[in-house]
């Protein structure tokens, strides 16, 4: 009977061990973002006073979040990220590079006949904002469709044979590119861009701002503070028609430059140093051992400093305003710090 009682005894101990370590809280070491300095955070907070800036700043380490403020809307507000888009108009470009769809080393009249120099422009050129183009209107007034806005743009340009070859930061470059893509492929750049990166990412706080109130509703567009004109943002079509969150922005952004979007042929093509003075290619300026791009329109600003593997970076928005430069510049330094 003793013997009876010990085996008992036993066994229970055995299951209540099994069960404790099978339902007891689970600790993954990986699980939670590292922690940024006091002092690092103060820094960022010392910006947020001096400049009145109101929008979201979250800061990005080894892939996690590591810190966010919200000083107005909600952490997962969207927000027109003007000329950041070409980071993904790039990336799409490469897509279709990878898919044998486009050359990089392709004339624009391959595409396009009438459009001036367009024998001597070639798709990199665009990338790189070294077409010697200029456009005096991206597209029509109101808007028909894209068809009606490459045909208004096309008629408006002027080639610089003296500039081929020279960086000049021209939207019409990104816009066009967009044209491109469509006319490559058959499909409408909304199409491409939601297949490559809002569906597959699942990014649920990004709309392009001509989407209707449910889609801005979902996606918590933060309102815009300065009139926006609908008509330009349909001509900026690849080039700044795109609101998302920080998160959006930066899963997005760590999907082209880490394995996830592009082959890595690509990413080395479109992420090396560009041709040019500033070392602009594919939407960054090419800062060393960083990358950045920065938007501005309609009150709407974002600020975006990200490491060249993804890692680590900081993301500023607001719609808002503010001085573009100063903020620019801080947010930089603040880049610099965290990324140490």
């Amino acid at each position: 009977m003793k013997k009876k009682f010990l085996i008992l005894i036993g066994l229970l101990l055995v299951a209540y061990i099994v069960g404790f370590i099978a339902f007891r809280p689970q600790t993954n070491p990986n699980a939670t973002a590292p922690i940024l300095t006091q002092e690092q955070i103060n820094q960022i907070q010392k910006t947020v006073k001096e400049s009145n800036f109101k929008g979201n700043i979250t800061v990005y380490k080894d892939r996690k979040k590591a810190w966010q403020l919200t000083t107005a809307n909600n952490p997962n507000s969207a927000y027109l990220i003007n000329s950041t888009q070409k980071i993904f108009t790039a990336g799409l470009v490469m897509q279709q590079v990878d898919a044998h769809k486009l050359d990089l080393n392709a004339k624009l009249n391959q595409f396009y006949p009438n459009i001036p120099g367009g024998d001597k422009i070639s798709v990199m050129n665009l990338l790189e904002m070294t077409s010697g183009l200029t456009a005096s209107a991206l597209g029509n007034s109101p808007y028909q469709n894209d068809d009606d806005n490459v045909n208004k743009l096309i008629s408006s340009l002027n080639f610089d044979q003296n500039k081929l070859g020279q960086w000049d930061y021209q939207d019409v470059n990104y816009a066009l590119l967009s044209h491109i893509l469509e006319k490559a492929t058959g499909q409408s750049y909304e199409q491409l861009f939601n297949n490559m990166y809002t569906n597959p990412l699942k990014l649920n706080y990004t709309g392009f701002m001509w989407n209707d109130n449910a889609t801005r509703t979902r996606i918590q567009l933060a309102p815009a503070t300065k009139p926006v004109d609908m008509d330009a943002i349909h001509g900026l079509l690849g080039a700044g028609s795109v609101a998302m969150s920080n998160d959006n922005l930066y899963t997005a952004t760590e999907g082209l430059l880490d394995e996830k979007l592009l082959s890595d042929n690509s990413r080395v093509v479109i992420y090396g140093t560009g041709n040019n003075s500033p070392h602009y290619r594919g939407g960054f300026y090419d800062n060393g051992s960083y990358f950045s791009a920065n938007g501005a329109g309609y009150n709407y600003f974002t600020f975006l400093r990200i490491s060249k593997d993804g890692k680590d970076a900081v993301i500023f928005q607001t719609n808002t305003g503010g001085n573009f430069n100063d903020l620019s510049n801080r947010i930089t330094q603040i880049y610099k710090n965290i990324a140490q």
